[in-house]
């Protein structure tokens, strides 16, 4: 009886482990499954201001394009340097070998982020009639 007791307990605190991590993992996957876009980079390869980035003025909205602009410029060449070395882990050997051409290389992943994200602050520029925008840089295949 003691062993089947125990072999119980083991299920039970299988369950309440699994269920910790589903509700735990759940807080993000639902608002993917709800489609209500949040802040940040997006599956679909575009960027969501967040509503501090929403609120800032034309100065510091410029300001963070710069910077965004100087990431861009230097991406490029990190992700020629990444992709001449051989992958860390077996996954990025996997994504380099069967997966989209940015799949490996941590840093063409980060210049999509960052070119998304620049989208979306010339977006807010133009819409707060903030002057010119900045063009993004862009890798040339």
């Amino acid at each position: 009886m003691a062993a089947t007791w125990r072999s119980g307990s083991r299920v039970q605190r299988a369950a309440l482990v699994i269920a910790l991590a589903m509700s735990a993992a759940g807080c993000s996957t639902m608002a993917d499954l709800s489609g209500v876009p949040r802040p940040g980079y997006q599956k679909d390869g575009t960027y969501v201001l967040s509503a501090e980035e929403q609120g800032l003025g034309c100065r510091e909205l410029q300001a963070r394009q710069l910077g965004l602009q100087e990431q861009l410029e230097a991406l490029p060449a990190k992700a020629v340097q990444q992709m001449q070395e051989l992958p860390q882990t077996i996954a990025g050997a996997w994504g380099r070998l069967v997966g989209a051409s940015d799949q490996g290389v941590p840093a063409l992943a980060e210049y999509n982020e960052v070119k998304a994200e620049s989208a979306a602050l010339n977006e807010s520029l133009q819409r707060k009639g903030c002057g010119t925008s900045v063009e993004t840089a862009s890798i040339k295949r």
